[in-house]
């Protein structure tokens, strides 16, 4: 696994300078932001099916122009039978999601901005490739966006999400991955059918390092590229650079989700 965790490095030494440059010499130029997120995760098991996940977080950009709140909850449902037809050993579609979400940003300079979403999704995990599990997870959102102190009607958006991603074990070893070092990887694609006034997002990648302390506690950090749409009044886009800290806390029962190595390291990738 050195391999991965070199091209970890090399992502790190190409963003984080040249972000540094960028906002050195282009101090007075908006289009290019760093961006800091800290989140709690959390997910518990209700019965063999179904779940409830989610994560509550804080979100800072530089230069300070905004924070934002975040609440996110989510109810999962897991896919267990295959259709006969396909002679899958496990199901096609591996789970169904629905969800919300709330985010309240607070601006310096403006008045304030809500916004409430509403999500439906289903997660798809390729075939194992040399101890490598790819989750590819759609999803779609319904967006509704009010500007506080603003007698305007509210701002509504649709949009797609495709979302590839896999974490990297770094020492393969054992039956179990109960505890150790991993790199998280994914690339986020977004498709508005109709954006709102605010935040359309276009594409994310990223990259990190996690560390597992036991079956209940991980967290992660990673720096990712954001590209997107912050208004609808033109076609501007900024290049955002993300440092995010993740804590995340689960009490899925192993007799119940998790049976072996391959369902912990499935488990471990958003």
């Amino acid at each position: 696994m050195e391999k991965y965790t070199f091209y970890f490095v090399l992502f790190l030494v190409i963003v984080l300078p040249s972000q540094t440059l960028i906002a050195q010499s282009e101090s007075e130029d908006v289009t290019t932001n760093s961006q800091y997120w800290l989140d709690y995760n959390m997910k518990y098991s209700i019965n063999e099916k179904k779940s409830v996940s989610g994560f509550v977080g804080l979100r800072t950009i530089d230069p300070h122009i905004y924070t934002k709140l975040v609440l996110v909850p989510t109810y999962n449902i897991r896919h267990l039978k295959s259709l006969k037809f396909l002679n899958l050993k496990d199901p096609f579609i591996d789970s169904f999601h629905l969800g919300g979400g709330l985010f309240y940003t607070n601006n310096l300079d403006k008045d304030d901005n809500f916004e409430f979403r509403l999500m439906q999704g289903f997660q798809i995990f390729t075939p194992e490739i040399k101890g490598v599990f790819i989750k590819n997870y759609v999803r779609l959102e319904e967006r509704f966006q009010k500007t506080i102190n603003d007698d305007y009607e509210w701002s509504t958006g649709l949009r797609m999400r495709y979302k590839i991603s896999t974490v990297f074990e770094l020492k393969k070893k054992g039956t179990t991955f109960e505890k150790g070092l991993y790199l998280p990887a994914s690339i986020e694609l977004f498709y508005s059918i109709k954006e709102t006034d605010r935040f359309n997002d276009k594409i994310r990648i990223s990259a990190g390092i996690g560390y597992k302390l036991n079956t209940d506690w991980r967290f992660e950090l990673s720096a990712s590229y954001h590209n997107t749409k912050n208004t609808s009044e033109d076609n501007q886009t900024t290049n955002d650079f993300v440092f995010r800290l993740r804590l995340f806390k689960s009490n899925i029962k192993k007799g119940i989700f998790i049976h072996d190595k391959e369902g912990q390291i499935k488990e471990m990738i958003d």
